[in-house]
């Protein structure tokens, strides 16, 4: 016999095939049930150390429970998976030794944890690599994988897209040049933007064809309408090589299908729902951006495009109008159903329904068979025909049959009923797409080929007989087309249907359904009401019931008949009231025409971008302990001259030595042109002995300031004067770039001359100059290169080298000069002028 712990043993085994789906087995030992408790608390505080630890104990109390197992198995899974997250973890911090201990441990609980067992052998070769070469404090607790990973990520960072140029001289381009060769008018309006301008060697040496000098004429333009002029006169075609350089070449096939850049992107679609939209699009690109290699990824919604950069712009921008949000719209349907019948049902009459009557044979007991009683019988009632004996044939008289004779019957019945349905859904559909609404019920029918039950023995009509599903009731489909905000159409179709009778085809009962079915196209504004009506049925009936002949005597025919009419009226109505909850989103933008170059060659043209806002000027350094700052002294007025310790600084005036400040006699004979007289000296904190030279820093505080020196010249016909434009007080003055005008009657330009300030710290600078005496106005542009920064201080801009051709007087203006600093930022100063009469 078992003992009781085998019976209770056996009782929780059979309690848990009952139970089936539990998720805690109990415990058999009370020694393990207060350690499996426990374990149930620590695991209740995600303390999965402690809980496998209780676990552990309470299998090592009865191994062979189930309960046990059970829970220390899944224990260990959890435990195992908790230490490997904290490894990794750790190993995100840098700390591989400890996250090589903590998965080690993980291992350790749970030896079939595959991922411990990875990440093992991972961090160990971290280790060694470590060792071998240490990661920077970024890469120390990343996978070799991680490490792989985060330098592709760099590399493409890294890659750069089309060059855009960005001009040391943002001003526009002023310049007028007659009979100059190509490469000169490029390389002038490089100079005066700031950038360097390279050629093909094919360009140059005229391997096309002869090159023709050419002429053009400026104005107001920017850097790149500049350039694309040159290149339609010249017939050649540019691209920027960085943001301060182009390079220039002849415009044909061959140079640009060897020198074009040609661009990669990817194009990620958000809005299309089908493979068909994405082909769509990839085919517009290819029609008219005219792109061959392009290729589709669909399963993220991606087109890849490779081709040349102006075509890649102009996918951009079909790809951003033509993948935009669908429009939607929400339809409200009411079906309206109103049913009203009426039924009168007169009748005072005998018979009014006619006669209907059987004649029965119940002979009398004398000419019958007298019926025998069962033996035993009780001599009860005995069944089954009668019998009349043949004898007794001619007995038989109308006393042996009877017939039920019709009774009177008065009926007046009047009803009168009124039904009506209301069914009010709502639909929400996309622009283009289908959407349907059933109202109903599945009614089966039988389709296919079936068997009669007739024919055979034991044969079920049912055998090989398929059946469909009818919907019945209210069905209707609506396609919408979104116009615009306002109006939409919609292709409607409703069906509505219901079952009227059955009737029986081979043993099995076919429904036979009523239906109704409208097809339509509407276009309706937002809102708009649309009712579908004339789905109306009106029936009449009347049914006269009575013997016939007795029914058609005048008068005394109500006596004999009944009479019912029936009269019913339905009437359908659907509503349709569409809403448009999203909207076509069509901007100016999208319809605005962009220019896209000729049928060979696509070229887009961009608008001048805006200035960027000036920068916040450098705040001036702190000035030593125990000095003086020093005011803004104007160059050339006056100079501190060193003095005996202790007395005051004594101020005296000084003579700038500027080239051409001093002007030396004319060729003429004449008398030089001399410098107004300078103002009084004023009085100004000590500075350091010794005057002021050019390229000094300039004074913190100051303003820039630019002004002709001398600023009134006095001279003769023929004479040569000889002028020079000084910035005075500037900080980081990068870019000079000017427009002089002057009355070409009075003054010829003979030539413009470099100043020093921009070189004053040895640097290159770029210098061009344009001078047209007979429309007395010249271009100047002198910039420094991009690399080189800026200068700060006081000195000669250019020297006015002019020639006195006629008697009057005249003014020399700047009417355009932009000083700029190393970050392209205007340098705001005061355009100078210059007074000349020539007596």
């Amino acid at each position: 016999m078992l003992n009781s712990k085998q019976l209770v043993r056996i009782a929780g085994i059979a309690a848990l095939i009952v139970a089936g789906n539990g998720w805690q087995l109990e415990a058999r030992t009370r020694k393990g049930d207060r350690f499996l408790v426990q374990s149930r608390a620590a695991e209740i505080r995600k303390e999965w150390d402690q809980a496998l630890t209780f676990a552990e104990q309470a299998l090592s109390e009865d191994p062979a429970d189930v309960a046990y197992q059970l829970t220390a198995t899944r224990l260990r899974f959890y435990g195992a998976q908790y230490h490997v997250d904290q490894a990794k973890k750790m190993r995100d911090q840098g700390h591989l030794t400890e996250a090589l201990a903590e998965f080690e441990k993980a291992y350790g609980i749970n030896p079939a944890s595959n991922i411990a067992e990875e990440e093992i052998t991972r961090t160990r070769r971290m280790i060694e690599s470590e060792k071998a070469k240490p990661a920077p404090p970024e890469e120390r607790g990343m996978t070799p994988e991680q490490v792989q990973k985060k330098k592709e990520g760099e590399k493409f960072a890294a890659m750069l897209p089309v060059p855009e140029l960005k001009p040391l001289n943002a001003a526009p381009i002023n310049l007028k040049m007659s009979n100059q060769l190509p490469k000169v008018l490029f390389e002038t309006v490089g100079k005066l933007a700031g950038i360097n301008v390279l050629f093909d060697p094919d360009f140059t040496s005229g391997g096309a064809g002869p090159i023709k000098p050419q002429s053009i004429e400026l104005n107001n333009a920017t850097l790149e309408e500049s350039l694309d002029y040159l290149a339609l006169i010249t017939k050649s075609f540019w691209k920027p090589i960085s943001t301060n350089a182009i390079f220039v070449t002849q415009d044909n096939p061959t140079k640009r299908r060897e020198f074009e850049e040609w661009v990669v992107k990817v194009f990620y679609l958000k809005n299309v729902t089908s493979v068909q939209e994405i082909q769509e699009i990839v085919t517009a690109l290819r029609s008219v951006a005219d792109i061959q290699k392009i290729f589709t990824y669909n399963a993220q919604n991606a087109i890849i495009v490779r081709a040349e950069a102006d075509k890649i712009a102009l996918a951009e921008k079909m790809v951003s109008d033509l993948d935009k949000p669908k429009p939607e719209v929400v339809v409200d349907i009411l079906v309206m159903q109103v049913t009203r019948a009426k039924e009168r049902d007169l009748a005072a009459a005998v018979a009014p329904n006619g006669l209907n009557q059987s004649i029965l044979f119940t002979p009398r007991a004398s000419i019958t068979t007298p019926s025998t009683t069962p033996a035993g019988g009780t001599g009860g009632a005995t069944t089954g025909p009668v019998t009349v004996p043949l004898t007794n044939l001619s007995k038989i008289d109308g006393r042996d049959f009877s017939i039920t004779v019709p009774g009177g019957l008065l009926q007046a019945i009047l009803s009168d009923r009124d039904t009506k349905v209301l069914q009010s859904p709502q639909v929400r559909a996309v622009d283009g797409q289908k959407v349907t609404l059933n109202i109903g019920d599945k009614v089966p029918y039988a389709t296919g080929s079936f068997q009669p039950g007739i024919g055979g023995v034991g044969i079920n009509p049912l055998v090989n007989t398929q059946f469909t599903f009818l919907e019945t009731g209210v069905n209707v489909e609506i396609q919408p087309k979104v116009h615009g905000t306002d109006e939409v159409s919609l292709h409607v179709e409703v069906n509505i249907s219901n079952v009227r009778d059955h009737v029986n085809l081979g043993g099995i009962d076919e429904p036979i359904v009523g239906q109704t079915k409208v097809v339509n196209d509407v276009r309706m504004k937002q809102g708009e009401v649309n009712l579908m009506g004339g789905l109306m049925q009106l029936q009449e009936s009347k049914v006269v019931t009575g013997i016939p002949g007795l029914s058609s005597i005048p008068i005394i025919r109500r006596l004999f008949t009944g009479e019912t009419i029936t009269r019913s009226n339905s009437e359908l109505v659907v509503a349709l009231i569409p809403h448009i909850v999203r909207a076509p989103d069509i901007t100016a933008s999208d319809l605005k025409e962009i220019a896209t170059g000729n049928s060979t060659t696509v070229k887009l043209n961009y608008a001048p971008r805006p200035p960027e806002p000036p920068a916040a000027p450098p705040a001036p350094a702190p000035a030593a302990e125990g000095t003086v700052p020093t005011a803004p002294q104007p160059i050339g007025l006056q100079a501190t001259v060193p003095v005996a310790p202790g007395a005051p600084p004594q101020l005296v005036p000084v003579t700038p030595q500027l080239p051409g400040l001093n002007a030396p006699p004319s060729s003429a004979g004449g008398p030089p042109a001399t410098a107004p007289p300078t103002g009084p000296p004023a009085t100004a904190p000590p500075t350091p002995p010794g005057p002021k030279p050019e390229g000094a820093p300039a004074t913190p505080g100051g303003n820039a300031r630019v002004m002709f020196a001398p600023g009134q010249v006095t001279t003769q016909p023929g004479a040569t004067v000889s002028v020079t434009l000084v910035a005075a007080n500037v900080n980081d003055l990068a870019a000079a770039p000017m427009q002089i005008k002057f009355d070409p009657k009075i003054l010829r330009l003979n030539d413009v001359v470099r100043g020093s300030l921009l070189t004053s710290d040895g640097q290159q600078v770029a210098f061009s100059k344009n001078i047209l005496n007979d429309a007395g106005e010249g271009t100047v542009n002198i910039s420094r290169f991009p690399s080189t920064g800026g200068v700060s201080g006081s000195g000669a801009l250019v020297t006015l080298v002019f020639q006195a051709v006629a008697h009057g007087e005249t003014v020399v203006t700047i009417p355009q000069l932009t000083l700029r600093n190393s970050q392209s930022q205007p340098i705001t100063a005061t355009s100078p002028q210059l007074t000349v009469t020539v007596k």
